[in-house]
């Protein structure tokens, strides 16, 4: 069978989709397939022809391009079965206002929240908060503000400069979680330890390989654990997000926050694939290895 792995593109994503795209391709190899990897920078156009030639397509690119909906809603129109799922939910999920929203609409607990345009907006909504741009990925356009001070530095005011729609959350200090989705059952909830140099699982920390991600997560109840995994399988289906989707939550540390519930941070519609992401840890934990893994992502998308 013949698969091709769209990935690379221009998004700021473009090196771990790189990384990522390598890594099932060898893993497929493994498993009989024959590969072929596809940059998207070389353009739709290129792409349309190119489908044509292959049995599956697996996209394993990352950011706006990949996971906000564009890429599906033209793979939906080739007629090729890929791996994959709604165009219009991975649009919802994954730019981070219209989930917000989602979430509201769909009594799925997460921080609260308000759209803001000036830093105005932001000493009235309050502080400790963090601030993000609705696309951005990999935790890149993330700025965590704790004192007015905070307001005055680059990292944040470059926010503005984005020319995106912002907005603010309530900042919740607690055990950050993720739980991965595949073919419809929740995978074992994963914990994520930042290292000690990292205040939190920042972009460098999500790639450094530092980062301890501990399976059934351990810090959090047993309760906890299983609600996260109801509302990532909720939110999963809701959105018809295909075969696979990762989920990530923070559990409040405690009764100040309001709710020690986990709450929803973000919907990652195509989960990183690199040697260190966090899907692939958690499918290990459940008993697949990483060839294993993507070809159960093909068959589950014939």
């Amino acid at each position: 069978m013949k698969v091709l792995i769209i990935s690379g593109g221009t998004s700021s994503e473009r090196k771990i989709s790189l990384i990522s795209a390598k890594g099932v391709g060898e893993a497929l190899k493994q498993e009989g397939f024959e590969v072929k990897i596809f940059d998207l920078k070389k353009g739709y156009p290129e792409l349309k022809k190119l489908a044509k030639k292959f049995d599956v397509i697996f996209p394993v690119i990352h950011g706006e391009e990949g996971e906000g909906g564009k890429l599906h809603k033209f793979l939906s129109k080739t007629g090729k079965p890929f791996v994959g799922g709604s165009w219009k939910g991975f649009k919802k999920g994954w730019y981070k206002i219209p989930c917000k929203i989602f979430c509201d609409q769909n009594n799925i607990p997460t921080a609260a929240w308000k759209k803001i345009k000036t830093i105005e907006d932001v000493k009235r909504f309050g502080l400790p908060c963090v601030a993000k741009s609705t696309n951005g990925g990999s935790s890149k356009e993330v700025v965590i503000l704790k004192t007015p001070a905070d307001l005055k530095k680059s990292l944040f005011l470059n926010l503005f400069k984005l020319n995106q729609p912002l907005y603010v959350e309530k900042f919740l200090p607690g055990t950050e979680i993720t739980v991965g989705i595949l073919d419809n059952k929740a995978l074992p909830v994963m914990e994520i330890i930042p290292p000690q140099s990292s205040a939190w699982f920042d972009y460098k920390s999500k790639y450094s390989g530092e980062t301890r991600e501990i399976p059934d997560a351990p810090s959090i109840s047993p309760e906890a654990r299983k609600q996260a995994q109801d509302i990532a399988l909720k939110i999963h289906q809701t959105l018809n997000l295909g075969p696979y989707s990762r989920i990530d939550f923070i559990v409040p540390s405690h009764i100040s926050s309001g709710n020690t519930n986990p709450q929803l941070l973000e919907v990652n519609t195509i989960p990183g694939m690199t040697p260190t992401s966090l899907f692939p840890k958690a499918a290990q934990a459940a008993g697949y290895t990483f060839p294993k893994l993507v070809k159960k992502l093909i068959e589950l998308s014939l």
